[in-house]
């Protein structure tokens, strides 16, 4: 039976309350209302699915941005200030320096919304692992302007030996040279040593290892995080 004469056969069967057109016309209303809600309830749906997949991109991607960063810092980290630093002897100070910028991980520091869709455990990894590393900038930091007391104060006293030996008329030739060097390392490291630099140099590297370990495990789940959500 087609549609119309179905409706046909409806608005007979209510013949003495109104008629067949108007009948007709109220039940095409409410299927074309009722196609109309199922339409708008399935855009909603696909809207939301649309919202949740851009979501899990935006994540994933921010993920990535996280995994890159961190990956970066160590490795300049490593190859500039950390493989040096890992070969001092327990309490001694490590002369050295590292030039750190004041906004150093610009994609963390704008990160933590989205750190709020992944999943507890790996974000309290990824939390603490910048918060670590900031620590360790401020030990790094630390240590930085503790060099830089040592190197003036052993300028100021090889200055003070060549000043001397100006002012006797004393010759300073390549061995005197070299002896004013090697007294210039010499009083740098008693300084540092006066400063408790050994013990800076203790708590930096004790950090570097916590943060290797840490590093290798935030790496294997983003990877397969990410790769799960591809």
């Amino acid at each position: 039976m087609q549609f119309i004469d179905t409706m046909n056969f409806i608005a007979s069967s209510f013949d003495g309350l109104f008629s067949k057109e108007v009948f007709i016309a109220l039940a095409a209303a409410y299927i074309g209302a009722r196609a109309t809600s199922k339409a708008t309830i399935r855009a909603h749906e696909l809207a939301t699915q649309k919202s949740k997949n851009d979501e899990r991109e935006v994540t994933c991607n921010t993920l990535r941005l996280i995994r890159a960063e961190l990956v970066a810092a160590w490795d300049i980290y490593m190859f500039e200030y950390g493989r040096g630093l890992l070969l001092v002897s327990e309490d001694a100070p490590y002369i050295m320096t590292l030039p750190i910028g004041d906004n150093p991980f610009p994609i963390y520091d704008s990160a933590p919304p989205c750190l709020a869709n992944v999943d507890p455990a790996i974000s309290a990894k990824i939390v603490r692992i910048y918060m670590r590393t900031k620590g360790l900038i401020t030990m790094i930091k630390l240590n930085n302007a503790d060099c830089q007391v040592v190197y003036n104060a052993g300028r100021y006293a090889t200055q003070s030996l060549v000043n001397k030996a100006i002012s006797d008329g004393v010759v300073i030739d390549e061995e005197g040279a070299r002896k004013l060097n090697e007294y210039h390392t010499f009083y740098v490291e008693q300084e540092a040593k006066q400063l408790g630099m050994g013990g800076t140099a203790n708590g930096m590297k004790l950090m570097t290892g916590e943060l290797g370990e840490l590093l290798s495990e935030i790496k294997k789940e983003i990877d397969k995080l990410t790769s799960n959500a591809e």
